[in-house]
């Protein structure tokens, strides 16, 4: 429990800090001064002042945060104040940090996959025609009455060869049973890590040659083409952020049309949770967590409600239409506090949804 702990704090602590890194540094190439960076949250253990700038070691070892000037209400207007910069600048500054969790996902797909990580999101075939995998037929359900059930396939089981034939793949078992109807043939099956013969006489439907079971296919291994891979994790970024809108989109629709918390939102406590169980699974399903953290985190970022980027950016854009008309500094202000507070109200609910699964 106390490796999932640190493993929490540190994947949580890198995708947030990654994020205000994107903030930090179009506010500093649009000549916003930032007043502070932070790692963690206040009170502060520790800072130094460097170019105009404080960076702070903070207590709570979670997260960190930017402190930009001319960001709230009540300061000032200025050369460096982010309120006097153009809509354009503010837009990038608003926006930076949802465009480093994006990318923060990319680098650390192209990490996985020179790891022979797996894509997340759709075949490999679909990326790369070179790339070769080393994978396994696994069968996911087995028909009542079926040959398949006869033999005593089981769900889990993982078909390896067809008469001493190697299948990879679903697509390479089924060419193998192709021309065995009629025909007892042998299966070799592994199970609980042990391997062992079983026999089967396949059937002809309208489907071809089958032996009744639902099957897919478990990817072992991968190794893409080196020079490859940065193109083939753009690609995958893409897929996970269409999949993570849809999936966002989805919620908060449910929120709305329910007055109730969907089941599937978690919380800290609930992503806790999860880093718990993937720590068992090993170092490339924690990466996958990663990635979908970040572009979760980044997409979330992207709802024009009150409080988040997505709320700023809509502010920006309203300014645009308006002719370049800004809206009321203290209204907008006003605004992202409520916006915040309601957050935060949702988040405490979360919270003690997971706590009650937990308990």
């Amino acid at each position: 429990m106390f490796v999932a702990i640190i493993a929490f704090i540190v994947v949580f602590t890198l995708v947030i800090l990654v994020h205000e890194l994107g903030h930090f540094y179009f506010a500093k190439r649009s000549g916003v001064r930032v007043e502070e960076f932070g790692f963690g949250m206040p009170p502060r253990i520790w800072g130094i002042k460097k170019n105009g700038t404080i960076y702070s070691i903070n207590w709570i070892p979670f997260g960190g945060f930017v402190r930009l000037y001319g960001e709230s209400a009540n300061e000032k207007a200025g050369k460096h104040s982010l309120i006097s910069k153009s809509p354009g600048a503010r837009f990038w500054v608003m926006g930076g940090g949802i465009l480093m969790n994006f990318a923060l996902a990319w680098v650390l797909l192209m990490v996985g996959f020179w790891l022979s990580m797996p894509p997340m999101i759709g075949p490999v075939e679909d990326y790369a025609p070179d790339t070769q995998v080393q994978g396994k037929v696994m069968v996911l359900q087995v028909a009542d009455k079926s040959p398949a059930q006869a033999a005593q396939l089981q769900p889990g089981d993982y078909i390896l060869s067809v008469d001493g034939v190697t299948a990879n793949s679903p697509a390479e078992f089924k060419s193998l049973l192709a021309d065995k109807s009629g025909n007892t043939v042998e299966l070799q099956i592994e199970r609980a890590n042990e391997q062992i013969a079983v026999s089967v006489e396949p059937t002809v439907t309208p489907d071809g040659v089958v032996i009744g079971a639902w099957i897919d296919r478990a990817i072992q291994q991968v190794r893409y083409v080196w020079w490859q891979v940065p193109w083939i994790a753009l690609q995958e970024t893409w897929r996970i952020i269409l999949v993570v809108v849809m999936a966002v989109v989805g919620l908060i629709y449910k929120l709305f049309t329910t007055a109730s918390i969907p089941p599937e939102l978690a919380g800290p406590v609930g992503i806790a949770r999860i880093t718990a169980d993937l720590v068992q699974l090993g170092a490339l399903r924690m990466l996958q967590f990663v990635i979908f953290l970040s572009i979760n985190l980044g997409i979330l970022n992207l709802v024009p409600f009150p409080g988040l980027d997505g709320g700023r950016l809509l502010f920006i854009g309203l300014e645009v239409v308006r002719g370049g008309k800004k809206i009321s500094q203290r209204v907008e202000g006003v605004v992202h506090t409520i916006g915040f507070a309601l957050l935060m109200l949702l988040i405490l609910a979360v919270t003690y949804k997971d706590i009650l699964k937990w308990i």
